[in-house]
């Protein structure tokens, strides 16, 4: 299966996307699915399955932001890239390196950019997806959150997103693809990205308790 690949394009061609475009985009038609075994939500993770070799979310942890009849949208909170996101928005200030990352957001649309930010309170233009998480915020809300931060790690940017067809990541649930866990900003926000598949996944069980001390796979990114 083409897994992530369903959707159809976005139709905005700005590179920073608000949550209002983000909502825009249209889904593929359906996939044949089978019966979930857990509840899928939007403020959950996916934490792939040691066995999905599909190098597109191999060792990945999803966080999933959007699930409805339509589909599912998330982004790969743990793959840096050496993109600089003041290289891609210049007005933005790259002197502060851990914000400067540009995470690879999943293979879908990697022409645009999504932000993910942490706070007490509804951030402008975003929607609410976990426990002091927002997606979205335009550009001009990006730009004064970075003016007003007092610390550099309360917003990631990611390029690109995961998206999944009606019933498609259902299908993949029944694949044993993913686990599925609720969703915690320390992961995103504040622990080594190299280290949060590993960590999440021997959270579960004492079966997957070896991947606590394993070295993150060099080719993962």
């Amino acid at each position: 299966m083409n897994r992530a690949s369903m959707w159809m394009p976005c139709l905005t061609r700005k590179i920073l996307l608000s949550y209002s475009e983000i909502q825009s985009i249209k889904y593929a038609s359906p996939a044949v699915g089978t019966d979930m075994t857990m509840p899928l939500k939007k403020g959950i993770f996916l934490i792939a399955d040691p066995k999905l070799r599909d190098p597109n979310f191999s060792q990945t942890v999803v966080l999933l932001c959007e699930h409805n009849d339509q589909g599912s949208l998330g982004v790969v909170v743990n793959r840096p890239t050496t993109l600089r996101l003041s290289e891609a928005i210049p007005s933005i200030d790259g002197t502060r390196s851990t914000l400067d990352v540009i995470y690879s957001g999943g293979p879908v649309q990697p022409d645009h950019i999504m932000t993910l930010c942490r706070g007490e309170e509804q951030v402008p233009e975003s929607e609410h997806v976990a426990d002091g998480i927002y997606l979205g915020g335009s550009l001009t809300v990006l730009e004064d959150m970075l003016a007003s931060l007092s610390s550099p790690n309360s917003i990631r940017a990611y390029v690109g997103y995961a998206g999944w067809s009606s019933n498609q990541l259902e299908s993949e649930l029944g694949e044993s693809s993913w686990k599925l866990v609720p969703a915690d900003q320390k992961f995103i926000f504040d622990m080594e990205p190299a280290r949060v598949w590993s960590t999440l996944l021997a959270s579960l069980s004492e079966e997957y308790s070896i991947y606590a001390s394993m070295p993150p796979d060099p080719t993962m990114n």
